[in-house]
């Protein structure tokens, strides 16, 4: 399946599949994929070119019929505390606001080192899937609340070509954790 975004801008998207892929890319996609087969948990997923701008994401919204959702990794000033925070690919983030909710002092993105050192991701492929490392198990995992009410989401299998589709009631039980919820109040953009 090819979906158009403009004129003579091609983005591919291949059909919905079940199962994890042929060619796993990273030590992640592996953990993801033999964990969700252990657990006997439902997904369906696709594979894409690289899904990393809102017009990307859009295209992937598309061959779901499922909103993709944005993943942040975030840390303090002395990056020596994480939150993993997902919410709607298309609301603004804004640090002050996402602190405040929290009661936490002002945040920073993760650089990319941190981010394969946390989360075995690079930029782009950030994903609660991350959550799964032990490398990862003091981070807090943070969802907007109007995420969270959704049946599904469609996250990242740690790679930026790679995305499922996943039940919320799924995701948190593959996790072992519920996340922190709160409420982000920005309008969504586009």
């Amino acid at each position: 399946m090819e979906i158009y975004m403009e004129k003579d801008n091609k983005f591919y998207t291949s059909e919905i599949m079940t199962g994890a892929p042929a060619v796993i890319k990273n030590d992640l996609q592996k953990l993801i994929y033999d964990t969700l087969e252990k657990s006997g948990i439902g997904y369906t997923r696709i594979e894409s070119d690289p899904g990393i701008s809102m017009d990307d994401c859009l295209n992937i919204d598309r061959a779901f019929g499922i909103d993709t959702v944005k993943t942040i990794l975030l840390t303090n000033r002395q990056k020596s505390k994480f939150w993993l925070y997902v919410t709607h690919a298309r609301k603004p983030f804004i640090t002050k606001e996402f602190g405040a909710s929290l009661g936490i002092p002002r945040v920073s993105f993760a650089d990319e080192e941190l981010m394969l050192q946390v989360l075995g991701t690079r930029h782009g492929a950030a994903t609660p899937f991350g959550l799964l490392r032990s490398e990862a198990a003091d981070v807090t995992f943070v969802m907007d609340q109007d995420v969270a009410d959704r049946d599904k989401i469609v996250i990242t299998d740690g790679d930026p070509c790679g995305f499922i589709a996943i039940s919320n009631r799924d995701l948190f039980r593959l996790l072992g954790k519920e996340p922190v919820l709160i409420e982000n109040p920005a309008q969504i953009e586009g």
